[in-house]
């Protein structure tokens, strides 16, 4: 089946040395401690994020190898006036992009010392004098203007996604989404981790920006990197967890982060959900991304079952059940070493929820990525493999 489908996680990937360029001082600083990084423990592969002999964009687009090649010297990894011609050659229509760097700066700002140590060494020194959490907030400053002049590319093909900080103060976040929105960026990347505004998302403090986001079909979007503060970094550290995975957005991971990575998603979704976020705002569209998909069915079963052992609860009393309500507001996108068929065998309700993605140039997103998935998938016949190629992600490309 041949089918020119729609991609919803992929990234940037500019590399240590030429942050600077892009991004000013907060980039200079991101180029350190990825080349600090490196030194602690050196990675051989593509995806180092400190290869200072990567000369720019120069990597010409092979229809044979695109699939294959992943990490800073990817064809458009750098230059994002080049992601079209990747797209036409993948077979991809619309796709979103998302932070790399950005994502560790966050992450950088949240950490513990003992993860800080763990994860990039002990050299304060590159920080130029700024705390973390100072390092991080102006990362994401530098990295939003960015965006906001590279919103929507190739008439709308390729939209960047800009990132909505927690913030302890709402106002300030109704006030941070207006800005992205104002200047076109078309979708927006939350933190998980952390209650917004030291409340719930779905406390009615928090209207005015899902209803800013629902009026201007604002695609909200939770993706892996931000869940540092949601669990204690302690329940990472023991001698068997220590077989780390070099990955551009979580550094140095391992494998219990990948087993709990979609807790601190699947918590904010539910506090959405029982809240009643989707009731008032009917047309809000969610998208959660690179946190697996194998808890999605199973969330959605929680919450029905509760709504029916709490019969007071407000949530209760909606137009929908939790599982209505994910089916028609939720896209999720699972690894694509999952087994993303049993997704639709098991829970068909929940078929217009699976969404594909590359995490293009990103390593996570492996080789032939469209292929082994359409092997999964196609066998579901032509309705399932549209949507999951496809019309699913439509709902997030307004």
């Amino acid at each position: 089946m041949k089918l020119l489908a729609h991609d919803v996680d992929a990234h940037e990937m500019i590399p240590s040395h030429l942050l600077e360029d892009v991004l000013g001082k907060p980039g200079r600083i991101m180029g350190k401690i990825f080349e600090s990084a490196d030194k602690l423990r050196p990675d051989p592969s593509d995806t180092n994020m400190h290869q200072p002999n990567i000369e720019g964009d120069v990597k010409d687009v092979d229809p044979e190898g695109i699939w294959k090649i992943k990490g800073p010297s990817a064809p458009s990894a750098i230059d994002l006036s080049r992601r079209v011609e990747v797209l036409d050659v993948m077979g991809i229509d619309k796709q979103l992009v998302f932070p790399t760097t950005a994502i560790a700066a966050m992450m950088i700002g949240e950490m513990e010392d003992i993860a800080y140590d763990m994860r990039f060494g002990g050299d304060l020194s590159v920080f130029e004098g700024l705390s973390r959490p100072e390092f991080a907030a102006d990362y994401v400053r530098s990295y939003n203007e960015w965006v906001k002049a590279n919103a929507n590319l190739a008439d709308g093909r390729i939209r960047v996604v800009g990132i909505l900080t927690t913030n302890s103060d709402p106002a300030k976040m109704l006030a941070m989404a207006k800005d992205l929105v104002d200047a076109g960026v078309k979708a927006v990347y939350l933190q998980a981790d952390v209650p917004p505004g030291g409340v719930a998302p779905s406390h009615s403090v928090h209207d005015p920006l899902w209803k800013l986001l629902e009026e201007n079909n604002i695609a909200v979007t939770l993706h892996i990197g931000t869940e540092f503060a949601f669990l204690n970094p302690g329940w990472m550290i023991a001698e068997t967890l220590q077989d780390l995975f070099q990955s551009p957005e979580i550094p140095n991971t391992n494998i219990q982060l990948f087993s709990t990575v979609h807790f601190a998603i699947e918590n904010y979704l539910s506090s959405m959900v029982l809240g009643g976020v989707f009731e008032r705002f009917p047309n809000l569209r969610v998208g959660l991304f690179e946190v697996g998909a194998d808890w999605v069915g199973n969330s959605a079963r929680r919450m029905d079952m509760y709504v029916k052992v709490f019969p007071g609860a407000s949530a209760a009393k909606f137009s929908l059940k939790p599982s209505q309500f994910i089916a028609r507001n939720v896209r999720v996108s699972p690894f694509n070493f999952e087994p993303a068929d049993r997704y639709f065998r098991e829970d068909p309700e929940l078929a217009d929820v699976f969404c594909y993605s590359t995490d293009y140039p990103h390593v996570e997103g492996t080789k032939d990525s469209m292929k082994n998935m359409l092997a999964k998938i196609e066998p579901l016949g032509e309705e399932i493999t549209t949507k999951f190629f496809r019309t699913n992600a439509e709902w997030l490309f307004p």
